[in-house]
């Protein structure tokens, strides 16, 4: 099995024109990927954490499909634009309770800070008696 091509079909699979986008996204270095190659090995158990759609058996024996049979599915799915829209729905409600937390948080920070400057003030006046 050539590991190298393997690679190659992963990063193609994830649209990466150079192997330094595929070793980003892989979280290791270009030296690491780059000995991977010219050595005919990569780490499984981190790519398949990294990219869980790949058959765990192609990654131990480079025979059979690339992806799992879900994954086409799953990428169906995910540009679905109905799909899509549910999700944005729900990123714009989490950003408006963020943004309310936020808020809220600011509210304390100078409820805080006033609090301490009273205290501040006590403290200095019962050092100087």
């Amino acid at each position: 099995m050539n590991k190298s091509k393997m690679l190659d079909q992963i990063k193609d699979n994830y649209g990466f024109k150079k192997d330094a986008e595929l070793a980003e996204f892989l979280e290791i270095t270009r030296q690491t990927l780059s000995n991977w190659k010219s050595r005919n090995s990569f780490d499984a158990e981190l790519l398949y954490s990294k990219c869980p759609e790949l058959n765990p058996a192609w990654l131990l024996t480079g025979d059979g499909q690339m992806l799992q049979k879900d994954s086409t599915d799953s990428i169906n799915k995910e540009t679905d634009p109905e799909v899509l829209r549910e999700k944005l729905v729900n990123l714009l409600k989490q950003l408006d309770a963020l943004e309310k937390a936020n808020n809220a948080l600011e509210d304390a920070n100078e409820s805080l800070k006033e609090t301490k400057s009273i205290l501040q003030k006590r403290i200095a006046e019962l050092e100087g008696k």
